[in-house]
Order: C-alpha cells, then sequence, then structure tokens
C-alpha cells in the first residue's frame, strides 16, 4: 500500500475531498475539589497577606530596577585638530602648525625678544661652553618634544615637535604633529633643515632627554641625522644660578619664581602620553589641544629666560637676589671673569640677609682679590666679613683664608697664629695641629 493511501485512511476527507480537521475537545471543567481548593486558599487571610507583602517587594524591586536605568550617554563627535596645514615637502605628509608672537610679546615680565640682546661671549659663559661663544644669536633654534613616555627608550616616540626660532626680529613658533604612529620621517626631515639652518640649538634638558631620543628616532627611521651646532641647555644654567633659592628648577617653577608667568591649567606632564593615546585610538583632539598649548608656552618660556639670564649676568642688577648675586659670581669665578665677579660678590654681601650668605660671599671677594695679587684687600675684606658677622658656623673658614694669608703672603707670623687658634672646625685636628705646630716654630725661629 502505498503511503499516501495511508494517510487518507488516517484522515477522513470532507466533503470537497480535503482532509477534515478534527475538532479539539472541549476544556475539562474543573472539578469541584479545585473550585473549593481555590476558594478556600483566597479566603485564608494568612495567605492573603503574603501574597500582599510578596506583591509589595516586587514592586520595590522593579523600581529600584527602574531606577538602576540610566539613559544612554551620547557620544560626541571626534573633535578636530587645530587649525594648521597638511604640507607634504617631498619625504611625506606632516600637520604643522604656525604662529608669529608680537615683537614686544612678553612672557611673564620678560619680553621674548631680550634672548636677541644677548652677547654671544655672555651665552659662552652662561654655559661654560667656548663654542657659543662664536654663535649668532638671531639664529638660535629653540627646541622642545613631547613624546609618548618619559623614561626615554627605542619605544618612545616624539610626537610633538616645537620649534622658535627669530624671522627679522619676530619670534615665530612651530608646532610639529604626529597624527600616526609609524609617519615620523617627514618630522624628522622637517627638523633637520631647521638645525642646518640654525647657529646653535637652545633647550631645556634637551642633552640628556630631548636630542639623545630625537638622534635614536633618526636611526630607527633610516634618516640620516643632522650636525648638531653648538647646544645651549638651560636647565644646566638655571641650576647653577638658583639652585640656592629654588627647591626645584623644573621650568615652571623658573617661569613662577624667575619670568612672574604662572600657568593656569596646565597638563601635567606625566599625563601626555595618555592623552595622546586617546587620540590615536579614538582621533579625538580633546586631550590634544592642552598638549599644544603646554608645549608652546615650554618654548617661548625659554626665549625669556635666555633674556632674562643675559640680562642679569651682563650688569648687576641692585635689588636683586642676594643669593643670585652670589650665584653669579661664582659662574664669573669659574669662567675667569675677575671684575664681574667681583661685582657679583660685593652685591651679594651688601644685600645678604643672614650671615652665613654674608661670610660665603666675603669668602668669594678674598679669594678673587687673592687671584689678582691684591693680598692686602683680601686681608681687609676678610677681617670685615668677621667684624660684620661675629660668631657664625662659617668664621672658622674666615680664620683659616687669614691664617694663609698672612703665612704665606703678607708674612706677618703673629697675626697668622692668632688666626690658626680658630681653625680647628675647618680643617681638622691633624692639620689644626700641624699648622699651629709649625707656626709656633716659626715664631721662636725669629
Amino acid at each position: 500500500m502505498r503511503f499516501s493511501d495511508k494517510l487518507a485512511r488516517l484522515r477522513p476527507m470532507a466533503s470537497d475531498g480535503r482532509a477534515a480537521r478534527r475538532p479539539l475537545p472541549d476544556p475539562p471543567e474543573r472539578s469541584g475539589f479545585e473550585h473549593a481548593s481555590s476558594e478556600s486558599i483566597s479566603s485564608d487571610p494568612e495567605t492573603s497577606e503574603r501574597l500582599a507583602r510578596l506583591r509589595a517587594l516586587m514592586g520595590e524591586v522593579a523600581q529600584r530596577d527602574q531606577r538602576r536605568k540610566r539613559p544612554r550617554r551620547r557620544v560626541a563627535a571626534p573633535e578636530p585638530l587645530p587649525v594648521g596645514e597638511r604640507v607634504d615637502r617631498g619625504h611625506g605628509t606632516m600637520y604643522l602648525l604656525e604662529r608669529y608672537l608680537d615683537p614686544q610679546h612678553c612672557h611673564g615680565r620678560v619680553p621674548v625678544a631680550s634672548a636677541l640682546e644677548v652677547p654671544a661671549e655672555l651665552i659662552g659663559s652662561l654655559s661654560l661652553d667656548p663654542e657659543l661663544a662664536d654663535v649668532d644669536p638671531s639664529r638660535m633654534l629653540i627646541l622642545d618634544t613631547e613624546t609618548t613616555g618619559l623614561a626615554g627608550g627605542t619605544g618612545t616616540v616624539p610626537f610633538l615637535i616645537g620649534l622658535a626660532f627669530f624671522d627679522d626680529g619676530v619670534l615665530k613658533v612651530e608646532q610639529v604633529f604626529l597624527e600616526n604612529l609609524g609617519c615620523e620621517a617627514p618630522l624628522l626631515h622637517h627638523l633637520r633643515e631647521r638645525i642646518a639652518a640654525a647657529s646653535c640649538v637652545v633647550s631645556y634638558n634637551g642633552k640628556s632627554f630631548d636630542w639623545p631620543l630625537l638622534r635614536n628616532r633618526y636611526i630607527l627611521n633610516r634618516v640620516r641625522a643632522p650636525e648638531l651646532p653648538p647646544h645651549l641647555d638651560l636647565l644646566h644654567c638655571a641650576r647653577r644660578v638658583f639652585k640656592e633659592r629654588l627647591e626645584a628648577v623644573k621650568l615652571t617653577a623658573i617661569e613662577r619664581d624667575v619670568l612672574g608667568f604662572d600657568r593656569e591649567g596646565d597638563v601635567p606632564g606625566a599625563e601626555i602620553p595618555g592623552l595622546y593615546m586617546n587620540y590615536l585610538r579614538g582621533g579625538d583632539a580633546r586631550g590634544v589641544v592642552p598638549i599644544l598649548e603646554h608645549n608652546e608656552l615650554d618654548v617661548i618660556a625659554l626665549a625669556s629666560l635666555l633674556g632674562e639670564l643675559g640680562r642679569h649676568f651682563s650688569e648687576v642688577q641692585h635689588g636683586g637676589d642676594a643669593r643670585d648675586h652670589l650665584a653669579y659670581a661664582r659662574l664669573a669665578v669659574r669662567v675667569q671673569d675677575e671684575t664681574r665677579a667681583l661685582a657679583f660678590a660685593e652685591a651679594a654681601a651688601a644685600g645678604a640677609e643672614d650671615d652665613e650668605l654674608r661670610v660665603r660671599a666675603g669668602l668669594l671677594s678674598a679669594e678673587v682679590m687673592r687671584r689678582r695679587g691684591d693680598y692686602a684687600g683680601a686681608a681687609t675684606c676678610l677681617q670685615a666679613v668677621l667684624s660684620a658677622t661675629g660668631v657664625c658656623a662659617l668664621a672658622s673658614e674666615v680664620h683659616l683664608a687669614l691664617a694663609k694669608l698672612y703665612e704665606h703672603r703678607l708674612r706677618d707670623l703673629p697675626l697668622a697664629h692668632r688666626h690658626a687658634l680658630h681653625t680647628l672646625d675647618s680643617e681638622g685636628p691633624q692639620s689644626h695641629g700641624r699648622r699651629l705646630g709649625r707656626l709656633r716654630r716659626r715664631l721662636l725661629a725669629h
């Protein structure tokens, strides 16, 4: 028998020849027992109370879930980079931002154009680098980078190179921004061209961080690195001059305490790598804007700082801090500028507010006079320091300097012996004993 015949037997046919549908059975009526059970449950007061509590609890849970549901945040459209231009000079595309500052622009209370007024020989003295004594200040190149890390190394990428240089006496700021990792070659070629046209490079900690990092990037990207001209690292200059009175010589601290410029809302350096990584992930430049502002302030501050250092070192600024005067005096001694050293030491002694600073300034003045051969003047200076300071922790050093002068230069053994009695704290027991013994023998011999 065919399968269709079997189906025909199982399903009765309607009058029109189609298989008739079997009617569904009526639902069974609820038995009396079930009806009675339902009525008994609804009439039970304890069960009704439980049901009411359950309904109330379910309502509270539903309201709590409703409160927890927050509206979905609207994702703002990515913000584009600040106004600049994409430039292709034969080595790929780079994003370049440019700005010219007004000739009278001041960073704090110091004009940026004051950097042009610093004589080259003073730049060499400030840096303790004779090569910088012959540079042309009008062709200096100020350099600062922002990187993907603060520790350096081959994995650290400089994604922003800030440059500043003078163009007909006007400071021009250039910022070259890396929009995508792996596209550093245009930035490096642009930097090489700027360095080639510069007489010197000015940076802040650039000798230890910025330039070694950039040199590595040239090697890794197989781009020929430029020959670096004389390098003026203003961090070293600032440390030599301001370490006596400033707790830290970070550029922001120098800006505030020396230039009179206080940054408001400046992005911390430790947050810069994370902000740039956020930009790479989403293309939103909101976090890049404060980085660009931070970098721009850095390069502008270096121009003003160089001008302020040169202005102060060129001539004693009366009313300045005595600690700065003493630092400039020591710097002048190191470059064998005795006239300048003596002027700053005398200014430091005159403006000192404590005996220790006054003694140090007097000792430095006496040392300059001794180098000049003015032994009597050096002794007079030291005697004046003793009479002006009285009891001081450094008084023993003054006595030692006088003992040496009177014994070896002025040939006054009684005065040498009198001062040698107070040199124990400066030279220790052995040297002190030998000095006293030698002076007593010489006095007896005479």
